[in-house]
């Protein structure tokens, strides 16, 4: 994937190999979600180019865009459930409405990955009776349902109590060593960071500056990485 635009993103130019799992931090507004959401083609950049698996998302149709939409799985910062289906009709959303299964083969899938996050027992609830990290972990499941060789996370930690968030960090974590997916992270929880990418980079006056493997972060000697770790401290 490679994603070159202006305005927010100044000439940036990201490539993130397959397999790989690469974190995106910065400010806030600095542009990560907006990178994120252009790399799925949500939004078109103003110029520049967005390769997604091979293929050129500024340039297709929109029935290639939506067949392109499909090997990606997207877990939305605000979670992006549907209030008026339950847990199991809202992972299997995908499965039903995008790839058109048969209800029995739904059924089976999302018992299955339901019970695989530890989830089976609210499958008849709805969003608005779960914890934030509960809706999280349903989250998650709808966006992995389908198989997908991509998974984008926008901060999928956010708001959540540092027990709670170590704990997707590791279903994240789990779940791309399983599916063996491509991974794009937004978050700025280092040490959700930590755990889940093998790369970080930073998001700084509309730049991607690559900061190498998470471990060197706090030892890094950039001015940039040392403002954004260490915001109060004096220059």
């Amino acid at each position: 994937m490679r994603f070159e635009a202006g305005d927010v993103l100044r000439g940036a130019s990201l490539s993130v190999a397959e397999g790989e799992a690469v974190a995106l931090i910065g400010e806030s507004g600095s542009g990560k979600t907006t990178l994120l959401k252009t790399a799925v083609g949500l939004i078109r950049p103003g110029s520049g180019e967005v390769l997604l698996a091979g293929e050129n998302l500024t340039r297709a149709s929109r029935r290639g865009l939506a067949r392109l939409r499909r090997q990606v799985g997207m877990l939305f910062q605000g979670n992006a459930l549907f209030d008026s289906m339950t847990v199991r009709e809202n992972v299997g959303f995908v499965l039903r409405e995008v790839q058109l299964v048969v209800p029995a083969e739904i059924e089976r899938r999302v018992r299955e990955l339901l019970d695989r996050l530890h989830l089976g027992d609210i499958g008849g609830q709805y969003p608005r009776e779960l914890s934030g990290g509960m809706k999280k972990r349903v989250g998650l499941a709808r966006a992995v349902i389908g198989q997908p060789k991509l998974l984008f996370c926008d901060d999928p930690t956010a708001g959540l109590d540092p027990i709670t968030s170590d704990a997707i960090a590791e279903l994240i974590l789990a779940l791309r060593r399983q599916l063996r997916v491509t991974l794009l992270l937004v978050s700025n929880s280092i040490p959700v960071v930590k755990k889940i990418a093998d790369r970080v980079l930073l998001i700084h006056q509309g730049q991607l500056l690559d900061l190498g493997a998470p471990d060197l972060l706090e030892d890094s000697d950039r001015p940039e990485v040392r403002r954004f770790l260490r915001p109060d401290a004096a220059p």
